[in-house]
């Protein structure tokens, strides 16, 4: 009987010693990003953790860029913050909440415009539209300002400005379009590679400023080894080529010769 409870003893010591060194091998990350990105995030993290033995347990919140921004001012507790322009990862880094040199351009964001009934969208359908169309609120969401910079660009501002329905962020956007709250809403293009109904048409870049997204390390990071780590992977040439897969532009090419 003695033998067998030091067998057992011995038996559970080796199995909690197994579990701990399975939970040294996971670590949680808490990641915010812009809604644009959520989906390609989420699989560059499959990605990644099948590729290393050391596994992120990513905690995922999604909200606009503006809205990001703020939860980082009031102590939000990220890790890393994916914004979907440049602004906020700066302010962020000169304010003091981010790490130096932490922050990285991971992707240049595309429009489209999309509908979830209307077979076959295209730009011209919206100079006799006499509908509302749905962007993101220009004022917190990158995408929505690029959108209301190509509406300025292509003359339909004017028309639109007082029946453009607002939301949060992108992926509001898409959902109202998709539920046939208004016919016509201005999507990142990777929503609209994803979406299963519907037509889109992707919008020419030389029409709004860049959307050039960028990635930082905040200074609550609790494991940067590994937050840095998971950066050097998002830059990696295989990480690139699928963002650009999912509707991203490649930032090598110039944009005349993107469209």
């Amino acid at each position: 009987m003695v033998n067998i409870s030091r067998s057992l003893l011995i038996i559970l010591t080796l199995i909690g010693s197994t579990v701990a060194s399975a939970e040294q091998m996971q670590t949680t990350l808490k990641i915010g990003v812009a809604a644009n990105f959520a989906e390609p995030l989420r699989r560059l993290v499959t990605a990644y953790n099948q590729q290393n033995d050391h596994k992120i347990d990513a905690k995922i919140s999604v909200a606009a860029t503006g809205v990001l921004y703020q939860q980082v001012r009031h102590g939000a507790p990220f890790d890393l913050v994916f914004s979907a322009d440049k602004k906020r990862p700066m302010l962020m880094e000169d304010e003091g909440f981010a790490l130096e040199n932490s922050r990285f351009t991971y992707a240049i964001g595309q429009l489209a415009l999309w509908s979830a009934t209307n077979p076959k969208t295209a730009l011209d359908a919206l100079q006799n539209h006499p509908g509302k169309i749905a962007i993101a609120a220009p004022h917190l969401a990158p995408y929505g300002k690029a959108a209301r910079e190509a509406l300025v660009s292509l003359g339909l501002w004017r028309k639109y400005h007082r029946q453009v329905i607002t939301a949060n962020n992108i992926s509001q956007t898409y959902q109202q379009t998709r539920t046939g709250a208004v016919e016509f809403g201005i999507i990142s293009h990777s929503q609209l590679l994803l979406s299963d109904i519907g037509s889109g048409v992707l919008i020419d870049r030389n029409l709004h400023e860049p959307i050039e997204q960028q990635m930082i390390i905040l200074n609550s990071c609790k494991d940067v080894e590994l937050a840095r780590d998971f950066q050097r992977f998002i830059l990696s040439d295989s990480s690139q080529k699928f963002i650009i897969e999912m509707g991203y532009a490649d930032p090598e090419t110039p944009i005349d010769e993107q469209q």
